[in-house]
């Protein structure tokens, strides 16, 4: 029954689906620069390196997890965020990942002037602008002169919803992130990729967090609202043992699903 239900979540799968686009794109530059030569229009850009799920510290409040975190061959910065509810991608989340970028950029360079330019990039389910354009482009002008502030900035917006023509770049990439089948996507090289990760076993192993979470999603959001302060620490004791017994995991891997801190995972082993 397990083995018939993670199947399945696997093939709903689509690059919009967090999990999933991050396990896509994870230390994958070559497809990272594929999908931003398209959004970007630029056929000459290099992605360096590029990191999922990358952690941004900030010690005078709120941290930040950005999906898809790359640089490029000329140090500019980029950070690509799927989602599918609006109120995820409203601007301000825009705004504060941008202020991100530029807060520890600026620890490691020291001088404002030396900030690389940046790209914050939200690729939605529905039109959360609300123009019905199939792209927006946010950038900053001086008012009273219409011309460009050229502070390094940028915020765009990628409409899912859009439907556009078949053989448009863009068009055909928003199509693609909302395809479960590879052989209906229209980008081969997305396809191939897709098409890899959801048939190689190897690659499904390495899933396999991300669709048992997608597959307990339900119960796992349930648990999580029950869960009371006080009760906490014995909730959470048995939730590890009952993935453990349910799904023959590890504790670590339970530990994991359950999004335990790693500072209190060493207390939880010892519990369990």
């Amino acid at each position: 029954m397990l083995e018939e239900k993670y199947l399945e979540a696997l093939r709903k799968f689509r690059l919009i689906d967090d999990a999933f686009f991050s396990v896509c794109f994870d230390d994958n530059a070559k497809e990272v620069e594929y999908i931003l030569r398209i959004i970007l229009e630029k056929d000459d850009l290099q992605v360096l390196k590029v990191q999922t799920q990358k952690s941004l510290e900030n010690m005078y409040g709120r941290s930040v997890r950005f999906d898809v975190f790359a640089t490029d061959t000329q140090g500019k910065l980029y950070n690509i965020e799927v989602q599918r509810t609006d109120a995820g991608a409203i601007p301000q989340r825009a705004r504060y990942n941008s202020v991100m970028l530029d807060y520890h950029e600026l620890q490691k360079r020291g001088e404002f002037k030396e900030l690389p330019e940046s790209f914050v990039i939200f690729i939605t389910e529905n039109d959360v602008i609300g123009d019905g354009e199939k792209i927006y482009h946010a950038d900053r002008i001086i008012r009273e002169t219409g011309k460009d502030f050229n502070d390094g900035t940028h915020i765009i917006y990628v409409n899912g919803s859009f439907k556009g023509e078949e053989g448009k770049s863009l068009d055909d990439l928003i199509h693609d992130f909302f395809c479960a089948n590879p052989q209906e996507m229209r980008h081969k090289q997305l396809a191939n990729r897709v098409k890899f990760l959801k048939e190689n076993r190897g690659e499904v192993d390495k899933m396999s967090n991300s669709i048992i979470a997608e597959i307990f999603k339900d119960e796992l959001a349930e648990a999580k609202e029950k869960t009371a302060e006080e009760t906490k620490q014995k909730t959470l004791i048995e939730n590890i043992r009952s993935m453990m017994k349910k799904l023959n995991l590890t504790a670590q891997q339970a530990m994991d699903i359950l999004e335990v801190p790693e500072d209190e995972q060493e207390k939880y082993m010892a519990l369990i």
